[in-house]
């Protein structure tokens, strides 16, 4: 008897499609889809903090998800990651003007810096394309 459970939950297409298309790549190294999941699901009960990033993403209007959900999608196809620009850029940020910034602070700085560059992605997609890809070739 198998221990698994089978559960039915919404999943925004453009997630999905961009967790497919790393699964693809082999970026997220998981035999299928429902691999991925559960592994995104464990990896979480095994680090056992909370992730205040995606979780402002979840309280935002579901307009703003929409627009961060489209940005990654994209990203993701492009096998583009944000982890060093966004995060350097927001580090930046924080510590101008303040010695020691917080965690709290640069955590809630990122979720609406990733609303600002995926705002502006809907406006003029090739150009901030441009942009990661020279910031991913050239990251410092």
């Amino acid at each position: 008897m198998s221990r698994s459970v089978k559960k039915s939950i919404a999943i925004p297409q453009p997630v999905r499609d961009g967790l497919c298309a790393q699964i693809d790549k082999g970026t997220l190294d998981y035999p299928s889809e429902n691999a991925a999941w559960i592994g995104l699901a464990r990896y979480q009960l095994l680090i056992g903090k909370p992730h205040p990033v995606t979780a402002a993403i979840s309280r935002m209007h579901a307009d703003d998800q929409d627009a961060i959900d489209d940005f990654l999608l994209e990203i993701a196809t492009r096998g583009l990651a944000l982890r060093g620009m966004l995060l350097d850029r927001l580090i930046r940020q924080a510590i101008d003007g303040s010695h020691e910034p917080t965690c709290q602070g640069t955590a809630e700085l990122v979720p609406q810096e990733l609303l600002k560059l995926a705002r502006e992605w809907r406006k003029n997609p090739a150009a901030v394309m441009a942009r990661l890809t020279a910031n991913a070739d050239d990251p410092g």
